[in-house]
């Protein structure tokens, strides 16, 4: 009986945690709708300034142009002696000299606009990608709570409502996670990407091709980092096959990591396919994932293998890395205090699904993180 009063108590905080994340969600779509509306009409002015400025310029070396051309026929007609070449030259200049002044200022002024509008999308696009960010979030938090309360039925102990509020915390920090990365990543090579478009305008406007053509390589290669940055996120939120098997899934990662990377990572495994729960496929997977990741950026490693494989009884795997290693007691203690998640993510993942997670490292020596998840049936016929 107990049990039960604490499951229609949990059950009421899910379901009234439900109900806010949604309005949540459509509050930030709101929000979010409104930044598109304005970036759409920012772009359009920001177009309109840019063709202007394109054409002002030309107008404006066109009338320096004339305004030369009556200065040369100005000279020629003081060579000359003609007074009334000299009267029609000099008012011809002096109009084209005015002209041109009156363009200059129209140039000044837009590109004085131009800067202020870029200033103003790179703002938006910020707040567009926070929106974007935070309905990802809640979104995932609505997933998460909706398969737990869906199975609340079959929550029959302290370990089950441990398992919802696991849940909650897996979403919280991989969110945070990848929000820091993003900042971190792209925002801040797309950031470096206008400021390198800036100065670039200036190195059109000297007039030096070779100058030109650099500054655009450089820029290129930019992009290309932020666009690898992009993909790589992708396959963290939705990794590539693993809607097919664990198997698949950990090899895609492989090969993004070797060709993102350069570096070795072999999978030993010939079984792609599974019909495992989507629940083990995915945290085993976000093990396997975060120990990879702890792997190239902690460790410095420049090979990782993997051994995969499952039978009617168990699911083993197995990730090894020859990078610099780390002390495991002290490595937890420091990863705390920093704030860094990796080592218990994947403690608390490997316990989601029942199994039992070991970690073998010794500085200069890698690391090697072994897993096993119980599936079938035990010696007594037991699920």
């Amino acid at each position: 009986m107990p049990d039960d009063n604490y499951r229609h108590k949990l059950q009421g905080v899910l379901d009234r945690t439900h109900e806010f994340l949604g309005s949540s969600i459509d509050h930030v779509v709101g929000i979010r709708d409104d930044v598109m509306l304005g970036l759409r009409d920012l772009y359009d002015e920001l177009n309109a300034v840019r063709h202007e400025t394109k054409d002002v310029i030309s107008a404006s070396d066109s009338v320096t142009e004339a305004y030369k051309q009556a200065r040369r026929q100005l000279a020629s007609a003081e060579v000359a002696h003609d007074y009334d070449m000299q009267a029609k030259m000099y008012e011809e200049a002096e109009r084209f000299m005015r002209l041109r002044a009156s363009f200059e200022e129209r140039e000044r002024y837009l590109r004085r606009r131009r800067d202020d509008l870029e200033r103003e999308k790179v703002r938006m696009e910020r707040i567009m990608g926070h929106s974007t960010n935070m309905m990802s979030k809640l979104r995932l938090s609505i997933e998460i709570l909706k398969s737990r309360m869906d199975s609340m039925d079959s929550m029959r102990s302290a370990g089950d409502m441990r398992a919802a509020a696991l849940a909650l915390q897996f979403a919280e920090r991989e969110n945070k996670r990848l929000a820091r990365e993003i900042h971190d990543g792209p925002i801040q090579q797309f950031a470096a990407s206008i400021l390198s478009f800036e100065y670039l305008e200036s190195v059109v406007a000297r007039g030096d091709p070779e100058s030109v053509k650099a500054e655009i390589e450089r820029i290129k290669g930019q992009l290309r980092d932020a666009l690898a940055d992009f993909r790589a996120f992708l396959v963290h939120l939705q990794p590539l096959g693993l809607e097919k098997g664990l198997g698949r899934a950990i090899t895609r990662l492989a090969e993004s990591y070797r060709e993102r990377h350069g570096i070795s990572f072999e999978v030993e495994s010939a079984q792609d396919e599974d019909s495992f729960p989507s629940v083990l496929r995915s945290n085993v997977f976000r093990i396997v994932q975060e120990a990879a990741s702890n792997a190239l950026r902690h460790g410095g490693a420049k090979k990782i293998k993997v051994r995969y494989g499952y039978d009617d009884r168990d699911l083993s795997v197995t990730i090894e890395d020859d990078g610099s290693g780390f002390d495991v007691n002290s490595g937890r203690v420091s990863a705390a205090e920093r704030g860094s998640f990796g080592l218990a993510n994947m403690s608390e993942r490997i316990h989601f699904v029942n199994g039992t997670l070991n970690i073998e490292s010794r500085i200069g020596k890698g690391t090697r993180i072994s897993l096993r998840v119980p599936l079938g049936r035990d010696d007594n016929g037991k699920n």
